[in-house]
């Protein structure tokens, strides 16, 4: 049996969580049940997906900050501190209050066994309550059918951000099976907004639709017309559909002014996604591409990067039951090296069992034991790549990096 007592806070440490990942909603519905379902009759914008979540998460959470909404926002996972991860009108919760509920939900629920993600979603939804929030918003981890953000029944919202091939150990071997687990949260009568997907996951959105009676609304890239706080030409499919929510937000009532939307969209932030930090007056970009889908994208957005055909140098650190060949595949092109480093605290992939799935890699693959090595051997050329180095495959890798330079969100 789990205890919850702050003697063992370590339970939720990211190392924790991704070694207890459970997935099922019975656990957490006794549990949810156990502190009189909290929030049972507050809305939620439910977002699924397999990119792109906590994007359209901080485009509606701007948007409805500035329209003076009171909101509850819980995501996973977190930068710095676990307190990242519940917030309301774009405030944490305060260490205090976290512990607090850390101790008396701990108590009440340890009969539950529940994981370190259904505990955390317990909190939020105790906390949200308390502070009487009129809206939430629920980024699922990941999966949908028997996430635990699911066991909130009143998701009358659904975004959904691209889906791709992720977490196959749990969720599926295929996109079609991947796809079906995420859209499962689709409920009758309820609202449906995704920008356009691979034509498999679109054929089984739209039959998804059809089996429940759901109302789908396809949204396309958002135009040039807005300005906004992410960077990248993939957040403006995100920031199209967090402005479809809010196109059906106003439909139910909750009338969200244009000028709040823009300027929203425009002061949107999210640390740690293509973000370009500077370290010791040198140029790093850091980002979470942290599957094959995500290195696509990211790939795409080196067309823009001064001086990239000359190659770029990739700090690389991939969690071991991640597909790292097709993240090689997808990010590498003439002239690039890749320096790889473990990601603090988890399985990490290796350069030897890299080669043993694929021997293209090794002449440009230089491995190192973390990345505080690979930034001194980049330190060590003769000059700074002329291109900037990227920091990615890890949002672990990316905050440890954050956190040790002393980096703030």
């Amino acid at each position: 049996m789990k205890k919850y007592n702050l003697d063992n806070f370590d339970f939720l440490s990211p190392q924790n969580e991704s070694k207890n990942i459970e997935l099922g909603l019975k656990r957490i519905e006794n549990a949810l049940a156990e502190i009189k379902k909290p929030c049972k009759n507050t809305p939620a914008i439910h977002i699924i997906g397999t990119n792109g979540k906590g994007s359209i998460t901080a485009f509606l959470e701007s948007i409805l900050c500035m329209s003076n909404k009171s909101i509850g926002v819980t995501t996973s996972p977190h930068l710095f501190d676990i307190c990242e991860r519940i917030r309301v009108n774009q405030k944490y919760i305060s260490k205090e209050e976290f512990n607090n509920l850390f101790i008396t939900l701990g108590n009440q629920l340890k009969i539950f066994e529940l994981t370190p993600f259904e505990f955390i979603i317990c909190c939020a939804l105790k906390f949200f309550e308390q502070q009487k929030v009129d809206l939430l918003i629920l980024e699922a981890g990941l999966g949908g059918r028997l996430d635990a953000t699911s066991a909130h029944k009143l998701r009358p919202i659904i975004a959904i951000g691209k889906i791709g091939i992720d977490h196959s150990n749990y969720l599926g071997d295929s996109l079609e099976k991947i796809t079906q687990e995420k859209i499962a949260v689709i409920q009758k009568d309820s609202f449906v907004i995704s920008c356009k997907q691979h034509l498999t996951v679109e054929s089984l959105i739209n039959e998804k639709i059809k089996e429940v009676k759901a109302n789908m609304i396809w949204v396309d890239e958002l135009s040039e017309n807005y300005k906004l706080g992410l960077k990248g030409r993939f957040q403006r499919e995100n920031a199209a559909v967090a402005i479809g929510v809010i196109k059906v937000l106003n439909k139910l009532g909750w009338a969200i002014q244009k000028s709040s939307i823009e300027e929203g969209l425009a002061k949107t932030e999210w640390p740690g996604r293509l973000q370009l930090i500077n370290w010791k007056n040198r140029k790093i970009l850091i980002d979470s591409a942290h599957n094959p889908s995500a290195a696509e994208a990211l790939s795409k957005e080196r067309e823009h990067w001064i001086n990239q055909e000359e190659g770029v140098y990739w700090i690389l650190g991939v969690q071991k039951q991640k597909d790292i060949c097709s993240i090689i595949n997808k990010i590498l092109k003439p002239r690039d090296k890749i320096l790889l480093v473990p990601v603090p605290n988890q399985q990490s992939w290796t350069l030897e069992e890299i080669s043993k799935s694929s021997h293209l890699y090794q002449e440009i693959i230089y491995e190192f034991d973390d990345f505080k090595l690979a930034l001194s051997y980049l330190e060590e050329l003769n000059e700074w790549p002329s291109c900037h180095p990227v920091l990615t495959g890890s949002i672990y890798l990316v905050s440890d990096f954050m956190k040790s330079y002393k980096f703030k969100i």
